[in-house]
């Protein structure tokens, strides 16, 4: 074998051995695009002081407003046990005053 033939093998062994290494086909870099969209909602109550503001992630397919919806059925619903607005326990008279959605 000559000196060419055993270069160019040994430059092929090494391209083959670092091929893993390189990205694959499919996969896809991050941007900022890929990171979860964010919203945050302001809620007002008569008998609450202050704002109650939430944030909370927005899931693939969905709207901040929904996501804000949600938090809002919950704070005015008696059975729902998840917290919200420095863990009231008003539930009842909530009203969604602004959504900020913000990736």
């Amino acid at each position: 074998m000559t000196d060419t033939r055993k270069i160019v093998r040994i430059l092929l062994l090494i391209l083959v051995g670092l091929a893993p290494l390189g990205t694959a086909p499919n996969s896809r870099p991050a941007t900022p695009d890929s990171k979860p969209k964010n919203a945050t909602c302001a809620f007002s109550n008569l008998r609450y002081s202050g704002w109650c503001r939430v944030t909370q992630d927005v899931p693939e397919g969905s709207t901040g407003e929904e996501v804000c919806q949600k938090v809002l059925n919950c704070l005015n619903d008696t059975s729902c046990t998840k917290t919200f607005c420095n863990a009231t326990d008003i539930r009842g008279g909530w009203k969604l005053e602004e959504v900020q959605t913000e990736k």
